[in-house]
């Protein structure tokens, strides 16, 4: 699981795909990786992140009308940018 999230993460703050692309790749493949089970091989550190991360992508909302605990595009890249930095994932 980690290895294509981590890669779909890094590549995302380098600005090489949009937000909403991205949220939607990220929620849809940290799902099907979690029902399959191949999320119970990653470390707890990796789990950590990348449970973090999807909670992020939940909150994010493109639209101007968007909550005040809503992400937009870059709140989002921020905090996920924290979130790998601290882990040292970049």
């Amino acid at each position: 699981m980690s290895e294509k999230l981590l890669a779909s993460a890094k590549t995302y703050l380098n600005n090489e795909s949009n937000s909403e692309r991205f949220v939607s790749d990220f929620i849809e493949q940290w799902k099907r990786e979690r029902d399959s089970g191949e999320s119970r091989l990653d470390s707890p550190k990796v789990s950590e992140v990348l449970s973090s991360i999807f909670c992020l992508t939940d909150l994010f909302n493109p639209d101007d009308d968007r909550e005040s605990y809503e992400l937009d595009e870059d709140k989002l890249r921020n905090e996920i940018r924290k979130l790998m930095e601290q882990a040292d994932f970049l």
